[in-house]
Order: C-alpha cells, then structure tokens, then sequence
C-alpha cells in the first residue's frame, strides 16, 4: 500500500514531502497494516533532479525529505524498490485557486443533517479549463471526516457546473459540526481527473470503515506500476498537488447559535 502525496502549499516555501508505505494485512483485522522500513524510496523529475526519501527515525514506514518543493509544469516519476520488485508512479503538479473567504454559518436540523455550526469558504473557480477539487477539513489538528458515499459528491469535485464561476457558501462538509472555541482548517487541493476518480471510488468502496487509506473491500488500482512483475500489484496513489489553507476560530452564538 502506498501513500503518497508531494504537496505545494501556497505561501510556504519548505515542507516536509513524505511517502508511507505498508503491506496488506486482512481486511477483517482490527490492527495496523505491517509497515515496510528496507525500502530504497526515490523520486525525480523531469529536470533531471532525483531526491532520496530516508525511512524517518522513529517512525514506521514513514520516508521524508525536505529538500524537494513542487513546481509547476514539472512531472515527478516516485520509484520503490522492495523485495525484488520496483514500483514506479508520475503526476505532474495540478493548481488550485485561492480560498476567498472562509467563515462559519449556523444550520437548523433537517431529515439530513444535526444542528450546529458549520465551516463555509467562498472561491472562483478558473475560466476556460477543467479543475477537480478535493477538499478537507480539519477540528482542532485532526481530520475526523469519514469518505463515505454520501461525502463523495462534496469532499471531492468536477468543475462541470460551475466552470468559471465564484462559488460562494460552499461547505467542504455538510456532515461536520463545530463548537465554539475550535480551530477549524480548510485544505482546498487541486488534483488530477486520474485522482479525482480514484477518490471517488474509493469513497464509494470505504463506508463506513473508517479512514480515507483504509484498504477497501475490493482493490481499487491506482497509478503505482510495477515495472518487474505487472501481475505483483500496488494498491494506492501517487499525486502531485498544490493547496491553499485557510483557518477559522469558531465563535459563539453566531446565527442565532443558541451557545
């Protein structure tokens, strides 16, 4: 299982670039997939650049470098080498508008979704090209949202209706509730069509099992190829995307909020 993701984010100029690999355990275990720590990790791009990953210190299966900052118009190619296979991926890097506004609302109960405050952000999508969106949301650090179905047709999106247009009001989650006090962190991430389709079945496949990596039922195949035995497969994704972040400290009784 590979999970990696090189991310551009806007109005930073270095980050940490990671890549966590795993081997596939049972999917009825109630246990962490076993980690892979020997594995040679590289990934090098189009200008001749090659960037070593190192398994991190500490950390199971996880390997990072700092010295790699995406570009646009630049195609990455990820290598793994492990057990006598080779593994191989490209992406090249895909923008994303800016998050215009972010700000909270209050929504009365319905047959769909709890009362509570929710977190809103306005954007204008780009005119005269095809975007595809994956947004998440962040409580305090930690992303609780669950890609079930349902989160499908707003977690992830195609610009088809709405090309060339300023969204305003968009809810990243229709699901999430705040309350008052809580930091909350809009990711807005623009991906690829190959991406944005991959999620979309994963998000069908996953339920309710619980985090988006989870191993789904039934393999969904990515980009990852293994250039020595194509029969030797690699669950997973490898994308290149760009990300702006916004953030919002919920405040009380806002809307009528009866806090």
């Amino acid at each position: 299982m590979v999970e990696a993701q090189l991310e551009l984010i806007k109005g930073k100029v270095n980050q940490k670039q990671s890549v966590k690999l795993s081997t596939l355990g049972n999917y009825f275990d109630n246990v962490q997939t076993p980690r892979v720590n020997n594995a040679l990790v590289t990934i090098s791009d189009s200008k001749g650049n090659t960037y070593e990953l190192l398994n991190e210190i500490g950390t199971q299966g996880i390997y990072s470098t700092v010295n790699l900052l995406p570009e646009k118009d630049v195609e990455y190619t990820l290598t793994i080498i492990w057990n006598g296979q080779e593994y191989t991926a490209k992406e090249k890097l895909v923008s994303v508008p800016e998050i215009e506004n972010i700000y909270q609302i209050f929504e009365e109960e319905n047959q769909f979704e709890d009362e509570g405050i929710k977190v809103s952000i306005d954007f204008t999508d780009p005119a005269n090209e095809t975007n595809y969106y994956f947004w998440e949301l962040l409580q305090n650090g930690k992303n609780s949202i669950i890609p079930d179905p349902g989160n499908s047709q707003n977690l992830i999106a195609s610009d088809k209706l709405f090309n060339g247009k300023s969204i305003v009001g968009y809810l990243p989650s229709e699901e999430k509730v705040f309350n008052p006090g809580d930091l909350a962190l809009v990711r807005q991430i623009g991906i690829s069509k190959a991406y944005y389709d991959y999620l979309f079945l994963l998000f069908e496949q996953t339920g309710q099992t619980g985090q988006l990596f989870d191993i789904p039922p039934s393999g969904i195949k990515g980009n990852i190829v293994n250039k020595v035995n194509p029969d030797v497969e690699a669950l997973g994704y490898f994308s290149v995307v760009e990300i702006d972040e916004k953030t919002i400290t919920i405040k009380p009784n806002i809307n009528g909020d009866p806090k």
